[in-house]
């Protein structure tokens, strides 16, 4: 009754349809094919990237499983990291769920994979396919200029640190960052390639490459966008590149001031937090307030659970993967650039 798939090109109005009748009509997947075909069209394989239940006798589709491939960004890269999304089935078919996901896991034979947003029923059936489950980490620096704070509340001082004056930040050319030499610090390995077409030539949102440089020679990049909200703004990290370390807090502090923004914030999980505390980031506080969603704007704070499978020491996930920072409203016009074309 069931054909366990790939979906085929000339099945997106099917998807789209299924979307909007298991989630909503409103959902950006079926108001924008563009951002669709952004999250989840594979021109490598010539296919969406969504696994599909098609019942052959209503000729729809009865369940779907989203996943993103390295790939998609980088035609080169090796597909040994697979990202999750997008799980649903029809309550008519309460299994059906189970076995798209233990399909997609034999048909790509998964050895690392790794996805976030996890709620409800999917936190309970995440433990049958990933080794570890958890609430992401959400670092943050704050603008110690700024008195008063519309988007997040602060109660704590970070403590005092020297700042290291070799260290500097200054955003990137697509041209700088096309002649940088970086390695990926963190698993999965993404491609400079990667960042350009996953980030730097996004259709929607205008991403920016930070430079992190060390007496003049680039170390590291932080991939960020600006998000407005309550006639503030803030900065989002979304993705790391390359390895640094020593304390960038003022050099970020006096970013967030030029750039009159807040905060920045850094949603991700890495196997230790030092890492970025080391570099001058602070985690909230239970009395601290540090909002997750834009679009739109939710003030408060939001557990966002993780769920991960590698035997790689460095295995991360960081807000830019997956789907976490995907478009969620195309008339967003304080968060979204003009298009672009991938």
């Amino acid at each position: 009754m069931h054909e366990l798939r790939f979906c085929h090109l000339d099945e997106v109005a099917l998807l789209q349809s299924y979307i909007a009748k298991e989630w909503r009509e409103e959902h950006i997947f079926v108001k924008s094919r563009k951002v669709l075909d952004f999250q989840y069209l594979d021109r490598k394989h010539s296919r969406y990237n969504v696994l599909i239940a098609y019942n052959t006798q209503t000729k729809e589709f009865d369940g779907i499983l989203g996943f993103t491939l390295l790939s998609q960004y980088d035609k080169k890269l090796k597909d040994e990291w697979i990202w999750t999304s997008l799980w649903s089935a029809k309550k008519a078919y309460a299994s059906l769920g189970l076995k798209l996901y233990r399909h997609l896991f034999e048909l790509l034979k998964i050895q690392n994979t790794s996805t976030a947003g996890l709620s409800g029923d999917s936190i309970k059936f995440s433990k049958l396919f990933y080794d570890k489950m958890d609430k992401l980490y959400h670092f943050y620096i704050k603008n110690d200029n700024k008195k008063a704070f519309k988007l997040a509340i602060f109660k704590q001082n970070p403590p005092a640190k020297k700042p290291n004056l070799k260290l500097n930040l200054k955003k990137l050319s697509l041209e700088e960052f096309k002649n940088s030499t970086l390695k990926c610090h963190f698993t999965p390995q993404k491609s400079k390639t990667y960042f350009i077409n996953r980030y730097l030539k996004h259709p929607f949102y205008k991403y920016e490459a930070l430079g992190v440089f060390k007496e003049g020679v680039l170390k590291a990049v932080f991939f960020i966008r600006i998000v407005r909200a309550e006639k503030a703004k803030a900065v989002l990290i979304v993705d790391f590149w390359g390895n640094v370390s020593g304390n960038l807090r003022e050099a970020f502090v006096e970013f967030l001031q030029k750039r009159r923004c807040e905060f920045v914030s850094l949603l991700c999980y890495v196997p230790k937090k030092e890492y970025f505390l080391k570099m001058g980031f602070s985690l909230p506080s239970d009395d601290e307030l540090l909002p997750v969603y834009y679009e739109p704007f939710l003030k408060q704070n939001v557990a966002i659970y993780f769920a991960l499978t590698s035997k790689h020491k460095n295995a991360s996930f960081f807000k830019g993967d997956s789907d976490q920072d995907r478009v969620n409203n195309i008339k967003c016009k304080f968060a979204l650039s003009k298009p672009k074309e991938h």
